[in-house]
């Protein structure tokens, strides 16, 4: 079975949002966008793509596609698009997942928006569909999505430094009935705060507590009141689906 190679490596509780959109809708002005630079995908109870985002297979690595979340043209918000990267995910089963990186252009040849999308492809078919898709500033560096788990656990890894930021906007999703579900980020924090010493807490946001995919590792800043008392490392596993609390390690831990 195709995977990908585990080293290539987008990315707040995941906000789910339809990509069901009427003609009139798609080539509205930014009908299209995220209101807070988050992934768009099917909604849980469509188990099939919008008839918008069936796109011909072979270009979609070379040249950028038309579909719901990315309508460019005379017509279109964005008068043209820009393939900046594309590649191979993973296979899962008979499905093939590809993703590419767009420059949404409105006027000349500049960025003024970029987007990372995300198509799967059944084995031997000539139509692939979008999946998840996320438009972003210009100025925006996407990584490569990531595939991480064992054989019963697909989860995928996505991330993003947004224009400005200095932390990358990670976020996990899991692999069920053809659909990429947001994997919530906060029963595990909920957790390591029942276990920490007294007096310790932690002022991470759910949405920030989210591992390093190669290694599962999270270092966590550790507070004694608002004075600063040393970090914590987690490690994190996937079970079922979720993001579980597997072990945690206090270093210099204040008396």
């Amino acid at each position: 079975m195709k995977r990908n190679t585990w080293a290539n490596t987008l990315a707040a509780v995941m906000m789910m949002a339809t990509l069901l959109a009427s003609p009139a809708q798609a080539h509205g002005k930014h009908a299209a966008e995220p209101e807070k630079a988050e992934w768009l995908q099917r909604p849980l109870d469509q188990a099939q793509a919008n008839p918008q985002d069936q796109v011909v297979f072979a270009p979609i690595q070379s040249e950028c596609m038309q579909t719901s979340a990315t309508p460019f043209g005379p017509q279109a918000d964005w008068k043209a698009c820009q393939l900046v990267n594309s590649g191979f995910v993973a296979t899962i089963g008979l499905q093939d997942f590809y993703y590419a990186d767009y420059c949404l252009v409105k006027t000349g040849n500049a960025c003024a928006q970029q987007a990372q999308v995300m198509f799967r492809n059944r084995a031997y078919r000539p139509e692939a569909f979008l999946d998840l898709a996320r438009i972003d500033p210009p100025g925006t560096t996407y990584e490569s999505p990531l595939l991480i788990g064992g054989q019963d656990e697909n989860v995928l890894s996505t991330a993003v430094l947004l224009p400005g930021k200095s932390q990358l906007q990670r976020r996990y999703f899991r692999y069920e009935g053809e659909r990429w579900i947001p994997i919530d980020g906060k029963a595990w924090l909920q957790e390591l705060r029942k276990q920490l010493p007294h007096g310790l807490s932690t002022r991470v946001s759910p949405k920030d507590a989210l591992p390093d995919p190669r290694t599962m590792m999270l270092r966590l800043p550790l507070y004694r009141g608002v004075a600063r008392a040393g970090s914590v490392d987690v490690r994190l596993a996937v079970a079922s689906g979720q993001m579980e609390m597997a072990e945690f390690k206090l270093i210099r831990s204040a008396k």
